[in-house]
C-alpha cells in the first residue's frame, strides 16, 4: 500500500496489549518482487504453455468480475437483530428445521449437507464470497495486464464494501451462522470472513499502486482493518474466553489466520509474530504422528476438511517466514523435548499420500470425487519453502488443463497460484 500512517492500534492478546503507530504492509502471503518476475516472464517468449492458460484464465474470470457490480452487505433480503442491514449476517450451512417440531425450532445440525436456504440472497454468505473473489480477480488482472480498468472497477467494489458509509460492512460479525431458535449469531460465523484476509489484503495492496486510489481509500480501508482487529480481539464471539480464537479445529486456525494477516497488513509485527507462534500450538493440538487430524477425521467430508485445515496454517507458515517464526519445519514435542509426533509438514505428507485417486483414502468422504487438484498450492508452497523436490514435482505435475472458470475456480485458483503467484 502506499504510505500512510496507520491510525492507532491497540490490541490485547490475553492481559498482553500492544498498541501500534505504524506503516501498512505492501503484501501479506504474496511477495512483490516475485510477482513482478513472473509478469515480466509471462509477457516474454520464455513464458510457459501452463503459465500462457493461467493468464488466459484469470482474464476470463476479472471479464466476469467485471459485470458482478458493486456488492455491499445492505443488499441482502433479511434484516439483522440489530436492525442494521450494514451488520453482516449469514446462517449456519449445515443446520435444517427440526421436522418433528411444527415451528421447526430450533434448528438441528446434519454435518456436511447444506441448507440450500444458508445460500440465498437474503443473507450476506454468498455474497461476501463473491465479492472478495471479484476483487481478486480483478486486481491480479490489473497487475498482469496493466490495464487500469481492471483496478477502476475493483477499488469501486472496495469503496462499496469497506468505505462508503451507506453500504460498507460494520467491522464485526456479531450475526455470522446463526441458528434459528439457537443463536443470533455463532463464533463459527468468523470462518466467513476469512476470505476477507485470504483474497482482499493482497488485492488492496496491488490496488493501492493505480492512479484511481486515492489517499481517503487508504485511510479509511485502513480505519476499517484497525476496527475489525479491534473486533477479532474483545468481541465475545472472537477473541473473547468462549470465542472462536479457543476453538480447537480449523475454525480456530482460520481466527489466527486472519489476526495475523491483518496485524501484518497494518504493520503490528509484534501481534503478528505472535499469531504465528500461537500456530505451533495448532500443530500441538490438531495433528497425529501419522500427519493426521482428529478433529477433521470425525468430519463427514474427513478429506475436504484436512484440506481446509491445512490452508490456513500453511498461511500462517507464509506469514512467519516474513518474521522469523519458522512454523514450516516445527514438530511437536513432550515436557522433556522429545519428539512426540506431528507436524505440519507431516500433515501435508499424509494427503501427498492419498494424491493418487486409485489410493482409497482411509476416512470418511461423503464427496464423490476427492478434489486433490486443489492440494497442489499447499505441496508448491510447502515445497519452495523446504526444498522438498517430490512435493514442488507432484505440484508441478498436476492436470488442471480440462478445468473451467465457470465450473471449475477452486482448480482455476490453484493453477493460478503455482504458475503466476509464487516462484518458479
Amino acid at each position: 500500500m502506499k504510505n500512510f500512517k496507520a491510525l492507532r492500534l491497540a490490541t490485547c492478546i490475553g492481559s498482553i496489549l500492544f498498541a501500534s503507530q505504524s506503516i501498512a504492509a505492501n503484501f501479506v502471503f504474496l511477495d512483490e518482487a516475485t510477482l513482478e518476475i513472473n509478469r515480466t516472464a509471462l509477457h516474454s517468449a520464455d513464458a510457459s504453455e501452463a503459465m500462457k492458460h493461467s493468464y488466459k484464465l484469470l482474464l476470463e474470470e476479472a471479464e466476469l468480475a467485471m459485470k458482478v457490480g458493486a456488492l455491499s452487505v445492505t443488499d441482502k433480503g433479511m434484516t439483522p437483530p440489530s436492525g442494521d442491514k450494514n451488520d453482516y449476517l449469514s446462517i449456519s450451512p449445515y443446520w435444517w428445521p427440526d421436522e418433528s417440531k411444527e415451528d421447526g425450532l430450533p434448528w438441528i445440525r446434519h454435518d456436511g449437507k447444506t441448507n440450500p436456504a444458508s445460500k440465498t440472497e437474503a443473507t450476506d454468505s454468498r455474497r461476501i464470497g463473491l465479492f472478495t473473489r471479484s476483487v481478486r480477480a480483478l486486481s491480479l488482472a490489473y497487475y498482469f495486464s496493466k490495464d487500469e480498468r481492471y483496478a477502476k472497477q475493483a477499488i469501486e467494489y472496495t469503496r462499496t464494501w469497506y468505505i462508503n458509509d451507506a453500504t460498507k460492512m460494520n467491522p464485526n460479525v456479531k450475526y455470522g451462522q446463526g441458528v434459528p431458535g439457537v443463536a443470533d449469531g455463532r463464533r463459527s460465523g468468523l470462518i466467513d470472513t476469512r476470505t476477507l484476509v485470504e483474497r482482499n489484503l493482497d488485492a488492496i495492496a496491488i490496488l493501492s499502486n493505480s492512479p484511481f486510489w486515492t489517499d481517503n481509500d487508504e485511510e479509511k480501508i485502513t480505519q476499517w482493518h484497525n476496527e475489525y482487529l479491534d473486533w477479532l480481539i474483545v468481541g465475545e464471539l472472537s477473541g473473547g474466553p468462549k470465542g472462536e480464537a479457543y476453538a480447537e479445529n480449523n475454525h480456530g486456525t482460520w481466527y489466527d489466520y486472519q489476526v495475523a494477516g491483518i496485524s501484518y497488513f497494518l504493520g503490528n509485527e509484534a501481534l503478528t509474530k505472535q499469531m504465528v507462534q500461537k500456530g505451533k500450538m495448532r500443530v500441538d493440538t490438531q495433528f497425529k504422528k501419522d500427519g493426521s487430524q482428529p478433529h477433521e477425521v470425525k468430519r463427514t467430508r474427513a478429506y475436504h476438511y484436512h484440506y481446509f485445515s491445512l490452508d490456513p496454517l500453511v498461511g500462517l507458515a507464509q506469514i512467519g517466514e516474513k518474521v522469523g517464526v519458522d512454523l514450516w519445519n516445527y514438530e511437536n514435542t513432550n515436557s522433556k523435548g522429545h519428539i512426540k509426533g506431528g507436524s505440519l509438514l507431516d500433515g501435508i505428507q499424509l494427503m501427498a499420500t492419498y494424491n493418487d485417486l486409485d489410493k482409497k483414502w482411509p476416512y470418511s468422504q461423503k464427496d464423490k470425487r476427492r478434489r486433490v487438484e486443489r492440494m497442489a498450492p499447499i505441496y508448491y508452497k510447502a515445497g519452495v519453502a523446504t526444498d522438498n523436490a517430490e512435493l514442488l514435482k507432484m505440484a508441478k505435475e498436476t492436470d488442471f488443463t480440462s478445468f473451467t472458470v465457470k465450473k471449475d475456480l477452486a482448480e482455476v485458483w490453484a493453477q493460478r497460484e503455482i504458475t503466476l503467484l509464487y516462484p518458479q
